[in-house]
């Protein structure tokens, strides 16, 4: 199938050609995040591993297709202020690969909405939850808030909510589709943002499933309008 692309995809390619000329590159390596025991007192329970699934995307057979990686390359680290995928933030900032996220959908890659529970069994954290099996009985994990705090802001493709929710839901009166939305608070109820124009939004968690169609970026340089 196909995949879909809106015109925010177009201006997006713009910011990036701006932003590149700075020159200006975060100093991030990869590493390796989503190991229960990177985070010490938090631990995985299998019977609170609430993974949140978008509706549709396991396909015709219910599998969920696993990515070709065939000239896969370790996406390279980014211009401060260039926008990057949700998707490709995982694999720069947390170590994942295309193994990590399902092909199975228009608009991929796609990875679950999940959670951890802490050792004191009091709190329980969302997070990016890898769509496979990856760790034999479990799936490497990226706290949500974790990952979150090293961008500043958000935007999300109307594509996200119409898979999750249906046809219909990525119109302006829903949510503000392509906007960069300060990132303030992440909370199971969703992401608590802001902006100028918009005053205080909540992204529902659902939608970040759809990981080619969230967009994140620093806000340390002038970018031109999208």
């Amino acid at each position: 199938m196909a995949v879909r692309r809106s015109a925010l995809h177009r201006s997006i390619e713009s910011t990036r050609s701006a932003v590149a000329k700075t020159g200006k590159i975060v100093n991030n390596l990869p590493v390796s995040i989503g190991e229960d025991d990177d985070y010490g007192r938090l631990m995985t329970s299998p019977s609170t591993d609430a993974d949140i699934q978008v509706r549709d995307f396991q396909g015709p057979s219910g599998s969920g297709a696993l990515p070709d990686l065939d000239g896969w390359e370790m996406p390279a680290r980014r211009v401060v202020g260039e926008p990057v995928t949700l998707a490709d933030s995982l694999m720069v900032e947390a170590g994942w690969s295309p193994m990590n996220f399902s092909d199975a959908g228009p608009n991929p890659p796609y990875l679950r909405i999940g959670g951890k529970l802490w050792v004191t069994l009091t709190e329980y954290e969302p997070c990016f939850s890898s769509y496979h099996r990856d760790r034999v009985l479990f799936r490497s994990k990226v706290p949500m808030a974790e990952h979150l705090q090293k961008y500043d802001q958000i935007m999300v493709d109307p594509l996200a909510f119409e898979e999750c929710f249906g046809p219909g839901q990525g119109t302006d009166a829903t949510f503000p589709f392509g906007a960069w939305l300060s990132i303030r608070e992440v909370r199971f109820t969703g992401i608590e943002l802001w902006a100028r124009h918009h005053g205080r939004v909540t992204l529902p968690l659902q939608p970040l499933a759809v990981a080619s169609a969230v967009w994140l970026r620093n806000a340390d340089i002038d970018a031109p309008p999208l």
